[in-house]
């Protein structure tokens, strides 16, 4: 007998009703399975955490060049 590869894994989670009855209507209303739907949820909490780190660099690297304006971004870029 042949045996089938998977490239996805196996997990188990347990939630209290109240959270596992949310779980339910909100992967409905996305028309999401269960996996895809924890898996978007994974997927967006990681791109929000990498935007999070990006905004706080930029907020150093504004304070560093005493950037508050688009204008003092070009006076940077062109010398102006």
């Amino acid at each position: 007998m042949k045996s089938i590869s998977r490239n996805t894994e196996v997990i188990s989670v347990s939630l209290p009703p109240k959270i596992a009855q949310k779980l339910e209507e909100e992967r409905k209303k996305r028309g999401q399975s269960r996996s895809a739907f924890i898996s978007s949820l994974i997927d967006k909490t990681s791109e929000d955490e990498r935007w999070e780190r990006i905004y706080k660099r930029g907020e150093r690297t504004a304070k560093m060049f005493a950037i508050t304006s688009e204008e003092d971004i070009d006076r940077i870029l062109h010398g102006k």
